[in-house]
């Protein structure tokens, strides 16, 4: 019988990154779904509100779709490495990373509510603030729980 000796590898940066990135496209998921259900719910068409992601507003729902994502994974992957540097710091500051998620998904809206998309005339302005910033938090909170996950 052979003694097998495993050893716990240290978790990388890239670790987390990639991690975080994960967690964003779920999250982004999430939010993508739940803007699209709200738009049917108000009357409009679901694909029609992934096209206002579209970065050429040439309205393409799948072109939008794969931006959102990307940009989702790219946040996703900045939220994990915030909690790996405040982990590093204080660990018991990251215990509800979920909560981190919910701060940091609001704060993606305001950035973006405030600043970026008024800036260039988005047509992401034709989503409902309270809806925009609803599916902001719901982001949040998807990629701060699974962060909370992975650990």
């Amino acid at each position: 019988m052979t003694k097998l000796n495993l050893v716990r590898r240290e978790r990388t940066w890239g670790d987390t990154a990639v991690d975080g990135l994960l967690a964003g496209l779920v999250g982004g998921l999430v939010m993508g779904l739940f803007l699209a259900v709200a738009s049917w719910l108000n009357g409009g068409l679901p694909l029609a509100v992934l096209g206002y992601f579209d970065p050429a507003q040439a309205g393409g729902w799948l072109t939008g779709l794969l931006a959102h994502l990307a940009v989702s994974a790219i946040y996703g992957a900045g939220l994990a490495l915030l909690l790996r540097g405040v982990r590093w710091i204080r660990p018991s500051l990251t215990k509800l990373a979920w909560l981190w998620g919910a701060a940091y998904g609001l704060l993606l809206w305001g950035l973006a509510a405030g600043v970026v998309l008024t800036a260039v005339d988005s047509s992401l302005l034709k989503i409902p603030t309270w809806e925009f910033g609803l599916a902001h938090l719901l982001y949040g909170l998807v990629v701060g729980y699974r962060l909370q996950i992975v650990k």
